[in-house]
């Protein structure tokens, strides 16, 4: 399966790899082939739109990764001091304060 996380998560025991990505090297994922959105916050799903010109719904399903999967991580690159703030935080914020990867599940 293929995904987008807004966080880089380890969803089930096993071994994972991580790197960071692109805009161009993120696109091109994206034009493989299908996959299960699982970013839950409007937002964030906005900000997304920005960048790569594919619009996702809000989708705050949790998924266990299995061997060989692979998730886009659409994710912020920084800790927010308010949780309150979470749902409520600007597009440029998002934009300007986020970083994308690769997570794949190798064993």
């Amino acid at each position: 399966m293929r995904y987008i996380l807004n966080s880089a998560v380890i969803t089930a025991e096993g071994k994972y790899e991580y790197r960071l990505l692109d805009k161009k090297q993120a696109k091109e994922w994206l034009s493989v082939g299908p996959y299960e959105n699982t970013i839950g916050y409007q937002e964030t799903c906005d900000a997304f739109f920005l960048i790569f010109g594919k619009r996702i719904k809000i989708n705050r399903k949790l998924i266990k990764m299995e061997k060989g999967d692979q998730a886009l991580v659409f994710r912020l690159t920084c800790r927010l001091q308010d949780v309150g703030q979470k749902g409520k935080l600007s597009i440029l914020f998002i934009l300007e304060n986020c970083e994308i990867g690769l997570i794949i599940k190798t064993e």
